[in-house]
């Protein structure tokens, strides 16, 4: 009887040993599986995050749903799944943006006693919901632009001469005072279409100082212009060979309403003592079309963002005037058609002006009597840039057409698209 009984209790002992080891070993493969689930939520609010910044940037971040904390850090959370996990993220507006997420997803339950495993109970404490959390820090860069100068869906198009290439704003040794210089310049220029017909890129007179590079079986075409380095401009004609090729294969993402709320109508105004018919300032602005045609005018003293649904227009002596210290991105809907006095950007930095063609901006045109000195960002848009004016920025449409002896600088400098990429991801 007492063999029996002392073999049944170590027996039951061994039983409830083993039942606690195999517990502990499912509970740390839980916690395992917890831990590692909690990625992938993470990265979910980074990446709401990121479109956020992405169609929005830095300044306008309010929309869908983010709101502006005493922190001043911009929040959001979002449920992920049906488990009960959880992202909490943040952005600080700053340039370029910090976004920080923090993902919950639930936690297995703590071990019971020996005995509650026994008897098939569980501690009612165990019943409280209790989280694994994981956060990561994320800093973020500009694209860099994939043109390099132009790019478009198909074909670009030089007629009349004109000439492709770039310089650095930033450098001294390829600038003068942070403007173009053409004793200065680099062969940095690049003419790239996703276009695969014969002469996808013709270059005719003109000379390009970097290269064209094409979709697969595209073709570029020259007459007496070139493509090459700066020696092989000055005295040959053709594609210098390693100054081409034929694998564009680029996204163009579609341009999206900046806002849908928290906006202002500019009205009139002065600055430096001149009278303007619209004054815009920092902030959001909208209105429903603009014709600056002549005698009227336009000046942005702020960092701004002007929305337009339809059609933006100059003519004659109508001006735009970007005054020094402010910015203007300008959202259009329509046509967007410049001439006579055109835009005048006095910051004379390109990434201080942004033209952003909405899917329904199927025309872009600048004549100006101006030096153009931005970027142009239309995917379904026709372009055309003529004059002897030139610009300094970077353009990129469906197609696009020089023409007129227009000369294009690529600033290297600047950073295209809307958006900004992760420049650096740290657990913290």
């Amino acid at each position: 009887m007492i063999l029996t009984l002392l073999t049944a209790t170590i027996i039951g002992i061994a039983l409830a040993s083993y039942l606690v080891l195999v517990n502990n070993q499912n509970l740390s493969v839980a916690r395992s599986l917890a831990w590692n689930s909690a990625i992938p939520v993470v990265e979910s609010g980074v990446e709401e995050a990121l479109t956020q910044i992405y169609y929005y940037g830095y300044t306008n971040l309010h929309p869908n749903n983010w709101t502006l904390g005493s922190d001043g850090l911009y929040h959001k959370s979002r449920v992920v799944g049906t488990d009960g996990s959880y992202w909490d993220a943040t952005i600080r507006p700053v340039n370029p943006p910090v976004i920080e997420s923090t993902g919950y997803v639930l936690a297995p339950l703590s071990p019971v006693a020996p005995v509650g495993m026994i008897l098939g109970t569980v501690d009612s404490g165990q019943s409280t919901a209790r989280y694994v959390s994981r956060k990561v820090r994320v800093t973020t860069r500009k694209a860099r632009s994939v043109g390099a100068g132009l790019t478009a869906k198909g074909k670009i198009s030089f007629s009349g001469g004109g000439l492709l290439d770039s310089f650095s704003s930033s450098d001294p040794v390829f600038s003068t005072n942070g403007k173009y210089d053409a004793a200065k310049r680099k062969s940095g220029g690049k003419a790239l279409s996703n276009s695969s017909i014969p002469d996808a890129i013709h270059v005719d007179s003109a000379h390009i100082y970097g290269s064209a590079v094409t979709g697969p079986d595209g073709t570029v075409t020259t007459s007496s212009g070139s493509v090459g380095d700066a020696g092989w401009n000055s005295v040959q004609t053709g594609v210098q060979s390693g100054h081409s090729a034929d694998d564009a294969n680029v996204d163009f993402p579609d341009v999206l309403v900046p806002f849908t709320d928290g906006y202002s109508t500019p009205g009139s105004g002065s600055y430096g003592g001149t009278n303007f018919n619209w004054v815009v300032g920092e902030g959001n602005y909208t209105m429903n079309s603009i014709n600056v045609s002549g005698g009227k005018s336009l000046v942005v003293t702020g960092k701004a963002v002007l929305y337009v649904p339809g059609d933006f227009l100059t003519s004659s002596t109508g001006f735009i005037y970007v005054a020094p210290g402010a910015s203007l991105q300008l959202y259009v809907g329509g046509k967007f058609v410049v001439s006579g006095s055109g835009i005048v950007n006095g910051t004379d930095r390109a990434d201080k002006l942004a033209v952003w063609g909405l899917n329904s901006c199927k025309t872009v045109s600048y004549s100006g009597n101006a030096e153009f000195i931005g970027t142009v960002y239309a995917p379904y848009a026709a372009f055309g840039f003529s004059g002897s004016a030139g610009a300094c920025g970077a353009f990129t449409a469906s197609t696009v057409s020089i023409s007129g002896g227009a000369s294009v600088h690529y600033d290297e400098v600047l950073t295209a698209g809307p958006g900004y990429i992760v420049a650096s991801w740290n657990e913290i």
